[in-house]
């Protein structure tokens, strides 16, 4: 059973044919950075126009998700996210239950990737749009944009900074060329990109290549996650910096935002 520290419904979450986007206009856009090795090479990827969430996906709106019974829905997970979850008695986020983490208006965490996935599943069902994770290079672009100017992540909820949770998507710390709200901090964001067939192992480097199967969304490879979070050090929050875990890990620092428009 879901339990809020505030009262919430499904009703009372964001109107998801009206959830606050952010245009990213088709163009070039420099990723990745020469001091990261896992970073290597910085280059420029050309990407079609889509749309980011400002924020990141709220405890709010995915209690929408648990409502409509999205966890015995098989049609929405992927042939490996339905076998992850008839693994284990799973039926909400794990911090649901958890006042530090649990807010209707704190990013939803304790999500693996494949919970994402799902979620992206039925939102798409419900609005009739198509909803995805972000590729590694969307998210990239959507944080440094056209002109490569990031935002500072000193002003980002960080280790440093440290309430030692997510905060609110309603407070700020840094937001983006394009609109978007704490992309560097706060959370860590499940990417759609595959890292490899395991966490130790890089098989998907840069340069970033469309056709090489890491955009594959089937399989239990690791996932690229992006962003930093709270429990991190600031170092971590910059806008290339490429984090990984495997698909069906949850932490209480990593959560997720959507995007809507092509894939390139």
């Amino acid at each position: 059973m879901v339990h809020f520290h505030k009262a919430s419904s499904p009703q009372k979450g964001r109107n998801l044919m009206n959830l606050p986007l952010c245009p990213i206009p088709a163009g070039s856009y420099r990723i990745g950075d020469d001091q990261r090795p896992i970073s290597r090479p910085e280059h420029t990827v050309a990407l079609g126009a889509y749309s980011i969430m400002r924020t990141t996906v709220t405890n709010a709106d995915f209690l929408g998700f648990v409502a409509a019974k999205g966890y015995t829905e098989e049609s929405l997970w992927s042939e490996m996210g339905w076998r992850w979850l008839q693994g284990k008695p799973v039926t909400q986020p794990h911090y649901f239950g958890d006042p530090s983490f649990n807010r209707p208006e704190q990013p939803v965490v304790g999500v693996c990737w494949y919970e994402a996935q799902a979620f992206a599943r039925w939102i798409s069902r419900e609005t009739g749009q198509e909803w995805r994770l972000p590729t590694e290079a969307e998210w990239e672009a959507a944080v440094r944009g056209p002109e490569d100017q990031p935002p500072d992540a000193r002003t980002g909820n960080t280790a440093e900074r440290g309430p030692s949770y997510a905060w609110a998507v309603t407070k700020v710390g840094n937001t983006a060329w394009c609109g978007a709200e704490d992309l560097l901090g706060n959370v860590w964001e499940w990417c759609s990109s595959r890292w490899g067939r395991n966490w130790q192992t890089l098989e998907y480097p840069y340069p970033y290549q469309t056709g090489d199967g890491r955009e594959d969304p089937e399989g239990s490879h690791a996932r690229i996650m992006r962003g930093g979070s709270w429990f991190d050090p600031v170092w971590e929050a910059q806008p290339a910096n490429r984090g990984r875990y495997l698909p069906g890990s949850r932490a209480s620092n990593i959560g997720f935002r959507l995007v809507v428009g092509n894939r390139d």
